[in-house]
């Protein structure tokens, strides 16, 4: 399996080429553009950057003459823009002492319309976008760029730089209010925990977040450099922040998962190139010079569900407006409810704390355990976008709902089956929406049940139960057992045909005759 790993080295190569210099004061701008559906209102914040785009031939409107400034970029489109800003910057044709190369992707072949521009322009730095598949690169051109992707793609191609580097890493990160971070006290614990979560498998699909990895250092202070994935989004966040290029509002959001709009993609690009000519290295960059931008200029916090807030429900297209990529806030709720109708299969990414959680839509509607979580990533992924019809509407809904308790569902079937919203019985014990085993321990026994991974690499296991009760996960290689305390909890069980988990209460001598002790086993399996 290939990794996706990064080089600061060739980062720092590229901060140490651009001197240091202030950043410019603010100008005065514009108040219309040459595109009818471009409210000069609504769109205050980018109605100069458009115009000036559009004068100096980096953009072009569609044929009917709208520009659609909310449509979203995606990464083709992106390169085609930065292509004809940035004409003279060609990072892969480059023959220095920083060694481009012009990368080879398979799903950008010499045919495409885009091949030149994405070719000349994009090098494997800081685009974590790109993945593998069968040790082929991918460019995914048509995916659409987060304020994540961008904040270090930006920060690696073109060395965006405010001013001295921060003293105070984590201090500085402090003002980011939804990005997750996580202090560790030793070095082996932060590898530890960075080697579980895949950050540099280049096989997973564009748009994870990962935590931004602390180290506490001897003297109290901390770093990120120990985690180069770490080290570059800290960079990134900070100096985009300072700029003002790419910023977090006043309450502290930044919206990493947000889309960038056309409207707001032209508006970081201006941004960038007066920031360049600012600091007196325009000339590497372009032959086109900004005049009386207005800047910083706040963009308007992203729409619930396309960016950042909870809890929907979320509508869209996921052939015109690509998957659902959202960020969620349990508040101090216990569990969250997971439902997701579309025309067509897509099932559900989660990312809590590092891990990665992967539902089949199947398996929906669910209820996850949330209570140790401070923020949830749910992304979607449609299996078989490739044979959708171009001409078709592909609607899908997401609905996120937060509960302190899993309601009540009904009578059920007496089955005892996993569930999903079908109050599934054992016993006469309902069973809890999502659970793949509930009964009670003291008249039933312990649970005892075998699944199939399916291939896959985790097993993800959660226990809800009215007294301490431990739980022993048995693989063909031995027996992994974790204290109730320990979970959730993941287990690596690649290559196993079935998995049995079965539960071993502490103290069972204790119980009384007259109360039931209910037990919920929640197993899910990711990548």
């Amino acid at each position: 399996m290939k990794t996706r790993l990064l080089s600061l080295k060739i980062i720092l190569a590229i901060l140490l080429i651009l001197p240091l210099f202030p950043a410019g004061p603010a100008r005065a701008g514009l108040t219309s553009t040459p595109f009818p559906d471009v409210d000069s209102a609504k769109y205050s914040w980018a109605v100069q950057s458009i115009t000036f785009m559009a004068q100096s031939g980096v953009l072009q409107g569609y044929p009917d003459g709208t520009f659609k400034p909310g449509q979203y970029v995606n990464k083709e489109e992106w390169a085609v823009m930065v292509y004809r800003l940035f004409d003279k910057y060609r990072p892969s044709l480059r023959s220095d002492a920083l060694n481009y190369s012009r990368p080879s992707y398979v799903d950008v072949p010499p045919s495409h319309w885009a091949y030149r521009e994405i070719s000349d322009t994009f090098v494997a730095v800081a685009d974590m976008t790109v993945t593998a598949r069968g040790g082929n690169s991918l460019f995914n051109p048509e995916y659409a760029f987060t304020r994540w992707d961008l904040a270090m793609m930006l920060y690696g191609l073109y060395g965006i730089d405010g001013g001295p580097e921060s003293t105070n890493v984590c201090g500085d990160m402090n003002r980011f209010k939804d990005i997750t971070t996580r202090l560790f006290n030793t070095e082996n614990e932060l590898e530890s925990f960075r080697d579980k979560d895949n950050r540099y498998n280049s096989e997973l699909p564009p748009g994870t977040i990962y935590p931004i990895l602390f180290l506490k250092e001897a003297d109290g202070t901390c770093g990120a450099n120990y985690d180069d994935y770490s080290a570059l989004a800290a960079g990134a966040l900070i100096e985009m922040n300072k700029t003002g290029i790419l910023t977090a509002d006043a309450a502290g959001k930044f919206y990493p998962s947000a889309k960038l709009t056309r409207a707001e993609a032209v508006t970081v690009l201006h941004r960038i190139l007066d920031h360049l000519k600012t600091r007196g290295v325009l000339g590497n960059y372009s032959s086109i010079n900004p005049t009386g931008i207005l800047r910083p200029v706040p963009m308007p916090a992203p729409k619930p569900g396309e960016a950042a807030e909870g809890p929907g429900p979320f509508d869209r297209d996921l052939q015109r407006d690509g998957e659902f990529n959202t960020i969620v806030y349990p508040n101090g709720k216990k569990y969250m409810r997971l439902e997701l109708t579309s025309k067509d299969a897509a099932d559900l990414y989660l990312y809590m704390n590092g891990d990665i959680a992967f539902l089949r839509q199947e398996e929906l509607p669910r209820y996850i355990q949330v209570d140790r979580v401070s923020q949830i990533g749910i992304k979607s992924q449609s299996r078989n976008p490739e044979k959708r019809s171009p001409l078709a509407a592909y609607p899908a809904t997401l609905k996120v709902t937060f509960h302190d308790e899993i309601p009540s569902t009904g009578t059920g079937t007496g089955t005892g089956k996993p569930g999903k919203d079908n109050g599934g019985q054992t016993g006469g014990i309902t069973a809890p929406p999502g659970a793949a085993a509930v009964q009670d321990l003291r008249s039933q026994g312990e649970i005892n049940q075998t699944f199939a991974p399916n291939g896959s690499k985790y097993i993800n296991v959660n226990l809800v139960s009215q007294d301490k009760v431990d739980v022993y996960v048995q693989l063909g290689t031995g027996t992994a057992f974790l204290k109730q305390e320990e979970l959730p909890a993941k287990v690596n069980v690649q290559g196993m045909s079935s998995v049995t988990v079965r539960t071993q209460s502490r103290n069972p001598e204790k119980r009384t005759s007259q109360q039931t002790y209910n037990a919920y086993l929640y197993v899910t399996f990711s990548n």
